[in-house]
């Protein structure tokens, strides 16, 4: 039988780049917007506020697809 040194990966973990479009596209939009906010001489602080809870909402659904809890990768 053959050694092999690759750990398995679980069928969960594997992404679903289908599903994870919408997702992905969601935050490309937000990053955008966030960096454009950024860039106007006249900072709208309240608005930057709403789109980082925005960001950490979409970053928080995509890991939950992946089962992924938490900071820690290893979990």
């Amino acid at each position: 039988m053959p050694s092999n040194s690759m750990p398995e990966v679980a069928a969960s973990r594997v992404p679903d780049l289908a599903a994870d479009t919408d997702l992905q596209s969601e935050y490309s939009h937000l990053r955008a917007e966030l960096e454009r906010l950024l860039t106007e001489p006249e900072k709208d602080l309240v608005r930057v506020d709403m789109l980082v809870d925005q960001l950490e909402k979409v970053q928080l659904a995509f890991k939950g697809q992946h089962g992924i809890k938490g900071n820690n990768p290893n979990e």
